[in-house]
């Protein structure tokens, strides 16, 4: 009987991966997985919005579909002393965006206008429908760069290895978080893998000089449209390009052609940046000579001057934030076991050359990536300057190779068996996913610090034209819409702009949250980057002398405060 139940067991095994219907089973139970992830992702576990970039980037993608341009309702005290360094002219009403990449708005600014009806927030709402058709559109992109991905894995190696692989993408969480984190990474996946592909191509039409350098230019454009949807992506370019300049023949004309067609897409943004603000890289280009911590809460809110450059500062910089990055390696990549093995698939000598010099080609561009994020900064494992999250399709195929390569040199002749090795490898690297599931929910919303409808209802407070200081002004911008500037690193640059109305109005409420309230109070508050705004921050607050004498708790537990020129949440707005 044991004997029988065996056969039985080798001859189902047997039938799903040979039998002629094989792949219509693959492709129904991968299809099923698919929808049941995608469902209980963007349904069950989705609580919004929860990074700055996120909401920064959705609040200026309204604004393209409401019409208003390349705009921005959260303003950084920095960008006003840009323009007026730049000489540039502040505009009183659409303020231009020059901090945000301009790729991510522009594409969500497509699902925003389908839900145009729906951009006020109602009190009843916990999950902004602005949050999900963006977070839907970025599955979208998720599970569109899978397929591709699953051409550049059976480009390496297989069609069977490639469709584990992509399953095993799809069952890892961190894949989702990105998903439905607003941030730009899956935009970013789904056209790296087309990079990939066609770099893959033209490796091995590389003694075809056309097809090569045709691939060459389109990778290239590819690369000029990551660079647009984030910055950093032009580190991973760079290592990219190291490569090229190595392996592709003619050497010269290979690399040109490449960077022709980078510069091609990327170059116009750069002129419109520098005709708006003087620079063309925006505010962007001092995250990388500020010094750590959160630029919202550091040099961005300076009215005065751009952080100093400091060489040895910068040298700093990028040794911590390398050793830190290494030190949480297996973290960034989503805790996934085949992506681990990713390191020691470096150590074995792939049959194919094309897959044996690619993974150099992906080396160099790690590293470019680990250089740019540790100069830049890169906060959690789920932040917007977070790149190792598009390397992980390419550390999960070559992982998987090589530990398929250690499993064959068992010499096991049992399927049954290396299915069960399979299932397990699988099983390994969709843990945190399980665990994250079966884990309790918690709270329906990003609190803290975010309450969704109650930072909505400083909109019905506040009038289009009026102006809320506050320390998540990107949040107030995205659920109020309205103008918000980040709070000033001190008193005296919050008079400035209250009583000389550079931005054409006076500042009417000043909004504070848990991000100031939970800090350390002497470190932080009383001594720290907030000292100025301490009698303020703490409660109660004392408003002796100050602009907005007006104020009241808000939700939840009195947490957030509300400053203003007068009562405005007892009496309607005039």
């Amino acid at each position: 009987m044991a004997a029988t139940g065996e056969v039985s067991v080798q001859s189902a095994v047997h039938f799903i991966e040979q039998g002629k219907l094989a792949p219509i089973i693959r492709g129904a139970m991968f299809a099923a997985l698919i929808i049941a992830l995608t469902l209980l992702y963007l349904f069950v576990q989705f609580r919004g919005f929860s990074t700055v970039t996120a909401m920064d980037q959705a609040q200026i993608a309204r604004n393209i579909a409401a019409g208003k341009g390349f705009s921005t309702q959260f303003i950084r005290p920095l960008a006003i002393w840009q323009l007026e360094n730049a000489e540039k002219e502040i505009p009183a009403g659409n303020f231009p965006d020059f901090y945000q990449a301009p790729l991510g708005p522009f594409v969500n600014a497509l699902p925003l206008a389908l839900v145009k009806n729906s951009w006020k927030m109602t009190p009843t709402d916990l999950v902004y429908v602005g949050d999900r058709v963006i977070a839907a559109l970025s599955v979208v992109f998720f599970l569109l760069s899978v397929g591709i991905w699953y051409l550049v894995g059976a480009r390496l190696f297989d069609s069977k290895l490639s469709l584990i692989a992509c399953a095993i993408m799809l069952m890892t969480d961190m894949m989702w978080q990105f998903s439905l984190s607003g941030l730009p990474q899956m935009l970013m996946l789904l056209l790296f893998s087309g990079t990939m592909w066609l770099t893959i191509y033209a490796m091995q039409h590389r003694d075809e000089a056309l097809h090569a350098l045709l691939s060459l230019f389109g990778a290239g454009l590819l690369f000029g449209l990551m660079t647009l949807a984030h910055g950093l992506a032009v580190w991973i370019f760079l290592g990219w390009l190291v490569f090229a300049l190595v392996y592709f023949q003619p050497r010269g004309i290979a690399a040109l052609v490449v960077l022709a067609a980078m510069l091609m897409v990327t170059l116009p943004w750069l002129v419109r940046n520098y005709s708006v603000c003087g620079n063309p890289l925006g505010l962007s280009a001092y995250a990388a000579i500020a010094g750590g911590g959160s630029p919202e809460g550091g040099y961005l809110r300076s009215l005065d001057a751009a952080p100093p450059i400091s060489g040895s500062g910068m040298i700093s910089k990028l040794k911590v934030g390398v050793s830190a990055q290494l030190e949480e390696l297996f973290a960034y990549l989503g805790m996934n076991l085949a992506a681990g093995a990713f390191f020691l698939a470096l150590l074995h000598p792939f049959r194919s050359p094309v897959a044996s010099y690619f993974r150099w080609c992906i080396v160099l561009m790690w590293i470019g990536a680990v250089a740019g994020m540790a100069i830049f900064g890169l906060g959690g494992v789920i932040s917007s300057n977070q790149l190792h999250v598009l390397f992980l399709p390419l550390f999960i195929f070559f992982g998987l190779a090589f530990l398929l390569v250690l499993w064959s040199r068992w010499e096991l002749g049992y399927p049954l068996l290396r299915v069960i090795f399979l299932s397990i490898v699988v099983f390994l690297s969709a843990v945190p996913m399980l665990a994250n599931l079966l884990a309790s929910r918690g709270a329906a919303i990003q609190w803290p610090p975010y309450i969704p409808p109650f930072i909505a209802i400083l909109g019905d407070w506040y009038g289009e034209k009026e102006i809320v200081a506050s320390d998540m002004p990107w949040a107030v911008a995205w659920y109020a819409q309205r103008k918000a500037v980040l709070l000033p690193e001190s008193v005296r640059a919050f008079n400035r702009l209250n009583d000389y109305r550079p931005l054409g109005e006076p500042i009417n409420g000043l909004y504070l949250t848990p991000i100031t309230g939970n800090l350390r109070l002497f470190s932080d508050i009383y001594k720290g980057a907030y000292k100025e705004w301490a009698l303020l921050i703490t409660r109660p607050p004392k408003v002796d002398g100050f602009a907005l004498p007006f104020y009241t708790a808000l939700p939840i537990d009195g947490e957030c405060i509300i400053f203003a020129d007068r009562d405005r949440w007892s009496a309607p707005r005039e």
